[in-house]
C-alpha cells in the first residue's frame, strides 16, 4: 500500500508558512486583553494559528497544532466521516479570524486554548484500537499525514529528525497494509481505501495529543 498524502497537507503547510514571520511581530507588539471566541470554528482556527505562531514554525508545533483542526472537522463530519480529509483541507485553507492581531494575541491565546481543549495538553497514555488492521490503519493515516507535512517546505524537505521519524513509521505501516489485508477488511478499490483513510484519520484524532498518539503508535510496533 502506498502512503496516501492528503491535499490538506498543502493547505495546512501554506497557512503555517504565511505566519512564519509573525513571532517577530508579536515580540514588538504591546500585550492586550484577548479572549477565545465561543464559536467552535473561530476557536478552532484561532487556536491552530496561535499554536503555529508561538511554535516558531517548527514542524512538531505544527503537527501538534493540527489537532485543533482535527477536532473542529471531526465534529463537522459526524454524519459523513468519509469526507473528513476534504473538510480538513477546507478548514486548513481558512484564514485566522483575528488575522490582523494574531501575532500579538497568540501568547495570550495559547493557555486559553489549552483550557478550552484539555486533551491537547494531556499527557495521558493513549490506548489504540485492539484490532490490528484498524490500529495500523489509524496509525498509518496519522503518520502519513504528518510525514506529508514534514516533506513540505515547512521544514527542510522532510530531512528533519521529526520528518524522518514519522516517514519511517508510515513506510513500515504501509508495507503491512497489503492489498490482501485490505480486501479481507472489505476494502475493494482505491476509492474505498481513500474513504477508510479519511475515517481512520478522523477516528484517531480524538484519542489525545498527536504527539502522544504518535508515541503509542511507535510503541505498538
Amino acid at each position: 500500500m502506498k502512503p496516501i498524502v492528503s491535499r490538506a497537507i498543502v493547505a495546512l503547510t501554506s497557512a503555517a508558512l504565511a505566519l512564519g514571520a509573525a513571532p517577530m511581530v508579536a515580540a514588538q507588539a504591546p500585550a492586550r486583553a484577548v479572549s477565545l471566541s465561543n464559536d467552535p470554528q473561530e476557536a478552532g482556527l484561532t487556536c491552530f494559528y496561535a499554536a503555529v505562531v508561538t511554535g516558531g514554525g517548527k514542524i512538531e508545533a505544527a503537527a501538534e497544532a493540527s489537532w485543533f483542526l482535527f477536532d473542529l472537522v471531526r465534529k463537522q463530519t459526524e454524519g459523513s466521516p468519509e469526507t473528513f480529509v476534504d473538510r480538513l483541507e477546507e478548514a486548513a485553507g481558512l484564514p485566522p479570524p483575528n488575522i490582523d492581531t494574531l501575532a500579538a494575541d497568540a501568547p495570550a491565546l495559547v493557555p486559553q486554548c489549552a483550557s478550552r481543549y484539555p486533551l491537547i495538553s494531556s499527557k495521558r497514555v493513549v490506548t489504540l484500537p485492539s484490532d490490528p488492521f484498524t490500529r495500523e490503519m489509524q496509525c498509518f493515516a496519522l503518520t502519513s499525514y504528518l510525514a506529508g507535512m514534514a516533506e513540505s517546505e515547512l521544514e527542510d524537505s522532510g530531512e528533519s529528525a521529526f520528518g524522518k521519524r514519522v516517514a519511517a513509521l508510515a513506510d513500515t505501516l504501509a508495507a503491512r497494509l497489503t492489498e490482501e489485508r485490505a480486501k479481507a477488511a472489505g476494502i475493494a478499490d482505491a476509492n474505498a481505501m481513500q474513504q477508510v483513510f479519511a475515517r481512520s484519520l478522523r477516528d484517531i484524532s480524538p484519542l489525545g495529543n498527536p504527539m502522544k498518539v504518535l508515541e503509542a503508535c511507535e510503541a505498538a510496533q
